[in-house]
């Protein structure tokens, strides 16, 4: 990444207070603590998306839904794993971010495990779903407003959740962990050559980051982040 992309950052944006709306995780149920502390927000079934239902049909019994046992009347399937130019995720989850052409998490069960610390009985596992603007006004603000700051597009944005299994319980893993690589596929209409791509992360309380794409494919963006809830979207810039 271009050196004066991130001290532009820094200037134009992380110096801004921003409180991020429980409403960035778009969780229906469940235990959701991470390094941010815990984060819940509910929806009227009447306001509920099909990402929202089958995510709180997912926290109603989430042994039962990696079995196949559960049947949600909203979708026909609950993806729990995805692909991205071929690299198939390493890690079980609810893959519904249709909003960018496939995710993949690339690092190893075992080393997440280790590297957060996870007992024998617990495993990652990990939610990406769209973001919604009316439902996450602040979140995706920041998101615009980091990218005005970098001359930048904004593209695709994506819901990520990095968490962990225990008995059948979901939590997210701590903010302040350690690396885990993310790749997501580029849609056709927000590739571009010649553009140089990028993702920005908002944390809950606002902290706001870039992430730079590590990998040479144009078609894909490869990325460090870590666990925890974020909402992202992909950038380009010159």
């Amino acid at each position: 990444m271009k050196a004066n992309i991130i001290k532009k950052l820094m200037i134009a944006v992380l110096a801004m207070t921003l409180t991020v709306t429980p409403t960035l995780g778009v969780m229906a149920s469940g235990n959701q603590s991470g390094g941010s502390g815990n984060q819940t927000s509910g929806s009227s079934s009447s306001e509920k998306t099909k990402e929202e239902a089958v995510v709180e049909a997912i926290n109603e019994n989430l042994e039962a839904a990696e079995a196949g046992e559960v049947s949600v009347s909203s979708v026909a399937e609950i993806p729990t794993t995805s692909a991205v130019a071929g690299v198939k995720t390493n890690v079980t989850g609810v893959y519904l971010a249709t909003s960018v052409s496939g995710c993949a998490i690339t690092t190893g069960l075992s080393t997440i495990s280790g590297s957060y610390g996870l007992k024998a009985d617990e495993k990652p596992y990990a939610r990406f779903y769209n973001l919604e603007a009316k439902r996450s006004p602040l979140a995706k603000a920041a998101i615009d407003n980091a990218a005005v700051s970098l001359n930048a597009e904004v593209g695709p944005y994506v819901n990520i959740e990095l968490g962990k299994l225990s008995n059948g319980k979901y939590s997210l893993l701590p903010s302040d962990g350690a690396a885990i690589e993310v790749k997501l596929g580029v849609p056709k209409a927000f590739a571009q050559n010649g553009k140089t791509f990028a993702m920005i992360c908002v944390r809950p309380g606002g902290v706001v980051t870039v992430l730079e794409d590590i990998d040479t494919d144009p078609n894909t963006i490869t990325f460090n982040t870590t666990g925890g809830q974020g909402a992202y979207a992909m950038i380009r810039y010159n």
